[in-house]
């Protein structure tokens, strides 16, 4: 933990290098698998790989927009070509997506290789970093990468900075953020920092709760959104015999994709 200049930087030795490791055997461990099937099935597994080196070559020179339309008329070309040779269509599909990892390797351990010292907290008068996961995609990626959710915030729109046992809430705009890989011992020196530099931040918990207000409605908005897929899913199991009753499951299917866009795009405007 470093002080100067009225901003104060925390930073872990080697933070996230457990994390890359177990990413890095990850990739190695789906690239043996293409591999393998290669082994297992060559036609199909060749196939994999040529389609997976055309779309990797491809994708350096061409759009975002142009590269999703080439890439549906590689597998439909796939898909000619496993009827023409006899190749199942599927194990194509699962080579090339296992064979796709055999270009992270490299980068994966060169991350691996590079991790040293990281900054996982620094505040001053004019910005903020720390690692924040701010949804539930987050919470996913964050056991993989870490050091990638270092986010940025200014500092003048924090409201209220909220310190209790292990935890420490920063509130800014409509969100809550929760510094992660913090110990105890660095909250305490945040909190004299804050306190010392900015003391009017603390003490303000009707920001916290204001905008705790908020969160709690963004997650029962999402159970609204999604709950008629329960719903329904509960109607074909014990109302269309499990799926047998074909049109009331049909029915029930559009209605769960159709449904959820209907009650977002009504949340929205609330």
């Amino acid at each position: 933990m470093s002080k100067k200049n009225n901003s104060i930087s925390i930073s872990k030795k080697k933070f996230g290098k457990n994390n890359s490791a177990m990413a890095l055997i990850f990739v190695i461990m789906f690239s043996l698998l293409g591999i393998i099937g290669i082994l297992i099935d060559w036609k199909s597994g060749l196939s994999g790989l040529a389609l997976v080196t055309v779309l990797y070559l491809v994708h350096s020179f061409v759009k975002f927009n142009y590269f999703l339309y080439f890439i549906g008329l590689s597998f439909v070309a796939i898909y000619l070509l496993s009827e023409w040779q006899d190749i199942e269509f599927l194990q194509i599909v699962l080579s090339s997506i296992f064979l796709t990892f055999l270009f992270f390797i490299k980068s994966s351990y060169q991350t691996y290789k590079a991790l040293d010292s990281f900054e996982i907290f620094y505040l001053d008068s004019r910005e903020l970093h720390c690692l924040s996961t701010e949804n539930d995609a987050d919470y996913k990626g964050y056991a993989l990468d870490p050091r990638s959710y270092l986010k940025k915030y200014a500092a003048e729109k924090i409201s209220a900075i909220s310190f209790k046992r292990k935890d420490m809430t920063i509130a800014i705009d409509d969100l809550l953020i929760r510094p992660r890989a913090l110990t105890t011992i660095d909250l305490e020196q945040i909190y004299d920092f804050v306190k010392i530099n900015y003391p009017n931040l603390l003490n303000r918990d009707e920001f916290i709760k204001q905008n705790l207000s908020k969160e709690n409605q963004y997650y029962i908005h999402k159970i609204y959104v999604f709950s008629p897929i329960l719903v329904l899913a509960l109607v074909i199991y014990f109302f269309g015999n499990n799926g047998k009753d074909h049109i009331l499951t049909l029915c029930c299917l559009i209605l769960m994709v159709i449904l959820p866009v209907v009650i977002s795009k009504y949340l929205a405007r609330v």
